[in-house]
């Protein structure tokens, strides 16, 4: 019993220490701020097509000049493919300007509530 607890506590840690990002990046809307909506201009750096949130990340300069990178998410992949997102909805340099409820803490993170493509384009 022993070994068996031992081992499933060091395959949960090595898990856990593999992907940070997406384990620690799982939850509820109330690190965001609901109340309130803000909208960035930038670059995609990124674009992660997967679950349980598709990410994108973004290249935008403040207002001093200083570039910040956000990173941004959206629901997960069967939801957002009904939208008409898709794993080729952006590359890396393409300029985007996106409505998000910010992370309430002022980190560049947020939610995406939609995203305005250069030509046009909007996604939901």
């Amino acid at each position: 019993m022993r070994k068996t607890l031992m081992s499933a506590l060091v395959v949960a840690g090595i898990l856990f220490l593999s992907q940070p990002g997406v384990m620690l990046a799982h939850h509820g809307a109330a690190t965001f701020d609901t109340e309130n909506e803000i909208t960035v201009k930038g670059t995609v750096t990124e674009w992660t097509w997967s679950n349980p949130h598709c990410i994108l990340r973004v290249d935008v300069k403040d207002a001093d000049g200083t570039v910040r990178n956000w990173a941004v998410a959206t629901s997960n992949v069967a939801d957002v493919s009904k939208r008409g997102w898709s794993r080729r909805s952006f590359a890396a340099g393409d300029a985007v300007t996106i409505l998000i409820q910010p992370a309430k803490s002022g980190a560049p993170v947020g939610m995406i509530k939609n995203v305005m493509l250069a030509d046009g384009t909007k996604l939901q």
